[in-house]
């Protein structure tokens, strides 16, 4: 809780900073491309932006990389950003930035984070109960159904969710059974979300379409948090303040309703192969 406290006491500082920039500078901010920023000058006017996503998945990544580390990583991503920007492209320079500021803060999570063979097998079980139980019931278990599939308490269970936040917040890709079985262990293969993929890119739409269906079929809560999260951009502390839970409650339901998409989507994988 402290540490929370500090971090934004520390965010409202640097704020309240750029709040302060002289008015020549402010002046260059409105007549000037963004190309001609200083470096200092495209920190001072995005921090807001860059720490409200920094402070977003501090929850969950406070355990593998520290604040302050976290954040220069965003800032360097933004400043690539602007050298890279082309206003021809017709959207706003805060559109472009910034997934190339979130895939750089994703890139250092996958960086730092450890993945085991524990971890990755305890992922593995959890999906699999997940379809399992989806395939039986003809719907999304719930909480209860999924812990006596399981075998498990309701506080294992959840306890589960949280040795797994940072696998369902950062996207890897799945070893094959070779590499697993291999004594050179490597836990995941991971994609470099800069590079463009035109066949991910034609498909996108019916990706969005899979994934609106399931988000329909999840609980309300589990929808409730998502839509927050990554539509209203909210905090795991703010959405705990509206829905009346704590954060880390809220932290173990988003983890379950991504795993749960991840399970869904895999199976559709599977059977379109299949087919």
């Amino acid at each position: 809780m402290k540490s929370e406290e500090h971090d934004k006491s520390r965010a409202d500082l640097e704020v309240t900073e750029a709040e302060k920039l002289p008015g020549k500078v402010l002046k260059l901010y409105q007549k000037a491309g963004i190309k001609e920023y200083s470096d200092e000058e495209l920190i001072a006017k995005y921090t807001p932006l860059v720490l409200k996503m920094v402070h977003r998945i501090s929850p969950i990544t406070r355990a593998v990389v520290d604040f302050e580390d976290l954040k220069s990583v965003a800032y360097f991503a933004l400043v690539q950003a602007a050298r890279s920007f082309d206003p021809e492209v017709g959207v706003a320079f805060e559109v472009y930035c910034k997934p190339r500021v979130r895939g750089a803060i994703v890139d250092e999570l996958r960086k730092n984070s450890t993945v085991t063979r524990s971890v990755y097998s305890k992922w593995k079980k959890l999906e699999r109960a997940i379809q399992e139980q989806e395939d039986k019931l003809g719907r999304p278990p719930t909480e209860l159904e999924l812990t006596a599939a399981l075998a498990m308490t309701v506080n294992d269970y959840r306890k589960l969710l949280d040795d797994l936040k940072l696998v369902s917040y950062v996207s890897l890709d799945e070893i094959s059974a070779h590499d697993a079985d291999s004594e050179d262990f490597t836990p995941f293969q991971l994609e470099d979300v800069h590079q463009v993929d035109p066949a991910g890119q034609a498909s996108a739409q019916d990706l969005q379409t899979l994934i609106r269906n399931r988000l329909l079929l999840m609980t309300p809560q589990q929808r409730k948090i998502l839509t927050l999260y990554y539509y209203e951009g909210l905090r795991f502390k703010d959405i705990a303040s509206l829905v009346s839970l704590s954060e880390s409650r809220i932290c173990q339901i988003h983890t379950e309703a991504i795993l749960a998409l991840r399970a869904f989507l895999d199976r559709k994988e599977s059977l379109t192969h299949i087919n």
